[in-house]
Parts: C-alpha cells; sequence; structure tokens
C-alpha cells in the first residue's frame, strides 16, 4: 500500500513539476545564456524583443489616420491663432486677419502631414525601447503571474493525469 502512495504521490508531482516547469520556462532565463554554440533565453523577452512596432500601426495607414485626426487638428489650430495667439502676443495678433490665419493653419497643416509619420515612427521606437526597458522590471511578474494563474485548471488536470498515470505504473509494476 505505501509503494501505490508512493507512485501516486511521485507521478502526481512530477506531472505538477514539468506542467509548472511549461509555463515557468517563457519567463526565464532572464538574461541570455550561451552554451556549446546554442544560445537560450526567456522566449517571452524573445519575443518582445523581435516584435516590430511599426506593425501594430503600419507606415501605409498614418496618412488615413492622420486624415481622420484633421479635423481636430484644424479646429485646434483656429483656436491657437484665433485666441491664444492674440492672448500671448498681442502685436502680432493686431495685423493677422482670417486670410492669413487661414494661409497659417495650411501651411502648419501641409508641414504636419509630412511629420506625421515620422513623428508617429519616433514616438513607437520610443515607447518600445520604454516598454522594453521596463518589461522585466513591471510587466514580468505581472505576466508571470497572470499566466500561472491562468493555467492552474491545468496544473490540476496535470496532477490529476499524474496520480492516474502513478496507478497504471503501479498496476504494470505490480504484473512485472
Amino acid at each position: 500500500m505505501a509503494l501505490f502512495v508512493f507512485f501516486l504521490i511521485l507521478f502526481a508531482a512530477f506531472a505538477w513539476f514539468i506542467s509548472w516547469g511549461m509555463v515557468a520556462i517563457l519567463f526565464y532565463p532572464k538574461k541570455s545564456i550561451h552554451f556549446i554554440g546554442i544560445h537560450w533565453q526567456a522566449p517571452i523577452l524573445n519575443y518582445f524583443n523581435k516584435l516590430d512596432w511599426g506593425t501594430i500601426l503600419p507606415k501605409e495607414q498614418l496618412p488615413h489616420q492622420l486624415e481622420q485626426l484633421m479635423p481636430v487638428i484644424e479646429e485646434k489650430l483656429d483656436h491657437f491663432f484665433r485666441n491664444r495667439l492674440a492672448e500671448k502676443l498681442p502685436m502680432i495678433s493686431m495685423f493677422i486677419g482670417d486670410k492669413t490665419i487661414q494661409q497659417l493653419k495650411e501651411v502648419f497643416l501641409e508641414e504636419l502631414r509630412t511629420m506625421f509619420p515620422e513623428l508617429i515612427h519616433s514616438f513607437g521606437s520610443n515607447i518600445q525601447k520604454e516598454w522594453m526597458k521596463n518589461l522585466d522590471h513591471v510587466y514580468m511578474s505581472f505576466l508571470q503571474e497572470k499566466l500561472l494563474e491562468a493555467t492552474a485548471p491545468l496544473r490540476i488536470i496535470a496532477v490529476l493525469m499524474g496520480l492516474l498515470w502513478g496507478a497504471i505504473s503501479y498496476g504494470i509494476y505490480c504484473i512485472f
């Protein structure tokens, strides 16, 4: 009977450690390991290092996205030229009429159309660098906790399967 319990516990523990290890191996090792020409780093870190943030908003879609923002930008520029500029530089506002404001808005919007893709690309690169810098310290523990929480039912199933394998192994051991 003791041997039967030993088989059950051994196989259940083995199944639980394997299922836990399969999740944990996604996050370890954090620093790259080189051994006999083999390079190993946590698959999650590898994935995020290779992630191209340009795929989130491809350059082909940037002009379309900007066009959707143009009414808001134009409204903000109009408010700036008519109100804020007069508050900040009252002398200039005396010389600027509707025609000049319209020309200034057109020049600013044209310049914005040429700058927007570059600004978004630079913004995305900066976000990627910042995110990668914080990945290990902030996000990895959160991701690991959530993934372990989400896979808890699978680990329970693994323990149950381990108990079943233990019982079958004990049966095979007794037969031979």
